[in-house]
């Protein structure tokens, strides 16, 4: 097991700070950017970039998760794996060019509706223009990932780095283009990852060929409701918000879902990471336990993560935004629950590939999606963001029930269900206890929201989330490697 915990610890290092680089600076530029927008600019900015992941969704047709769930089919034919990354790329590209010009022609009525003002079309404009950059980068990082190509990885995070610093600096506080700046800068990054990737993996390219774009068209197309599912589920709520409330409400609800985005930052790369690597060893004869272990170490690792961003929301969004966005701080701790679930859910994901259940995946992903849009219907003309919140917390939770009851018939995993299940209770009654304190002065908050999240700590202790075994393992490594310190000092 330390084997695999090394290995998905490299993976981490290298590719998945592919995907860790870019929200993680857009975090860092998060007080710059706040103090140069208002709550009602940053509103708007968020609104056209969930149009922006619409058209990506659309456009990609669930054709970067085909490929990655058919890369290890052969996995000892190199030519195998050429003729599926080129075929992918090019069914991508067939694929992103009418979505890109539907959308530049549908800006004008797109701005209108949203905003009741079609002066904001170039954004949607713009959108559309980038989409095959988007999908182009998509396709090829994830055929890195998928051919564990960790210095490849590397050099897409360092993309991602200087991308992100340039478009936030140059864009939005030298040019002031406030709105347009945020979305130039992902379509920046997408623009300079496209060109790098194209050079690097231009021997892993190989021609298309048409029985291999009939697989990954079939399988896109099993899996295209799932990612349409998944779309809704993370930002369909935007749309039903910006007929209800004001801008300046549709910026607070952005601000509180950034600032749970901290999560995936957090173990963003690690589920990226692991799932390559768990598909890797699925014939290996001790797969199913390793699976469980690493759903005991990803779950709890979620779990105290959101309780921490619940208790500590307002001085986060002292530190990361200003005065003028702290009314975002109650939905923080409940909107983390969405990156909770979310992990729950890549944890079962990887199973479902293992088994090959990629049906019971987008059955289940499309309940959520429904069961969400239902909640936003209900919720929002009455309850505004609280219903949002509401709507997609639940929408994430729904999936995850269903998918484990199919697994547990079809590919069993014993993963801990009455440990873990107990752990969201005590994380949940927690954050219900720090929501109902009141206010005092800063040093006692702090120590009271400390003493709760050592509760948990003692929690997960007790319920094996984390056993004394490893605690002991990590002091020993801990002692070890602090004696190597002072003894060199």
């Amino acid at each position: 097991m330390r084997d695999l915990l090394k290995r998905l610890l490299k993976m981490v290092a290298g590719y998945g700070a592919v995907q860790w680089a870019g929200p993680f600076l857009s975090l860092i530029f998060t007080p710059i950017i706040t103090r140069v927008l208002d709550p009602s600019d940053y509103g708007i900015a968020d609104f056209a970039l969930t149009v922006a992941s619409a058209a990506g969704t659309v456009a990609l047709f669930a054709l970067p998760q085909a490929l990655t769930a058919h890369f290890n089919d052969q996995p000892d034919d190199k030519l195998w794996q050429r003729r599926l990354i080129g075929s992918t790329l090019v069914t991508a590209l067939a694929m992103a060019i009418p979505v890109g010009c539907g959308l530049g022609g549908l800006a004008p009525a797109i701005s209108t509706y949203a905003f009741k003002d079609a002066r904001y079309a170039h954004l949607f404009l713009l959108i559309g223009g980038s989409v095959i950059f988007g999908v182009c980068s998509s396709v090829l990082t994830t055929a890195a990932q998928a051919a564990l190509r960790v210095r490849w990885g590397m050099v897409f995070s360092a993309i991602a780095v200087l991308g992100t610093v340039f478009g936030n600096v140059f864009y939005i506080v030298i040019l002031r283009w406030g709105a347009t700046g945020m979305v130039l800068t992902p379509v920046t990054v997408g623009v300079l990852t496209t060109v790098a990737a194209l050079w690097l993996m231009k021997s892993m390219i190989g021609p298309p060929d048409p029985p291999t774009v009939k697989l990954v068209l079939r399988s896109g197309l099993i899996l295209f409701p799932t990612l349409v599912s998944a779309w809704v589920l993370q930002v369909v709520d935007r749309f039903f918000l910006v007929r209800y409330v004001s801008t300046t409400e549709l910026g607070y609800y952005a601000i509180a879902n950034k600032i749970t985005s901290l999560l995936s930052v957090g173990l963003g790369p690690f589920l990226l990471a692991w799932t390559p690597l768990a598909l890797a060893i699925q014939h290996d004869p001790t797969a199913k336990e390793r699976y469980a272990l690493m759903a005991r170490y990803l779950i709890g690792l979620a779990l105290a993560a959101g309780l921490g961003l619940g208790l500590f929301a307002p001085e986060l969004l002292l530190v990361l935004t200003r005065p003028a966005y702290l009314p975002a701080a109650p939905y923080v701790g409940f909107l983390a629950y969405v990156y909770v679930f979310n992990t729950v859910n890549a944890v079962l994901y990887t199973s479902a590939l293992a088994g090959k259940q990629l049906g019971a995946v987008s059955w289940m992903t499309m309940l959520g999606a429904g069961v969400n849009i239902a909640l936003n219907f209900w919720l929002i003309p009455t309850l505004g963001l609280w219903g949002a919140t509401m709507a997609r917390v639940a929408g994430y939770a729904v999936p995850i029930i269903g998918l484990y009851f199919v697994l547990r018939r079809r590919f069993p995993v014993p993963y801990p269900v009455a440990a873990l299940l107990g752990a969201f209770a005590v994380q949940a009654g927690l954050l219900l206890v720090s929501s109902g304190l009141p206010s005092a002065p800063l040093v006692i908050s702090l120590l009271r929201k400390g003493a709760l999240f050592g509760v948990l700590f003692v929690a997960f202790v007790g319920l094996g989330i984390i056993t004394r075994y490893e605690l002991k393992q990590v002091w020993l490594v801990v002692r070890r490697q602090l004696g190597k310190l002072f003894s060199i000092a």
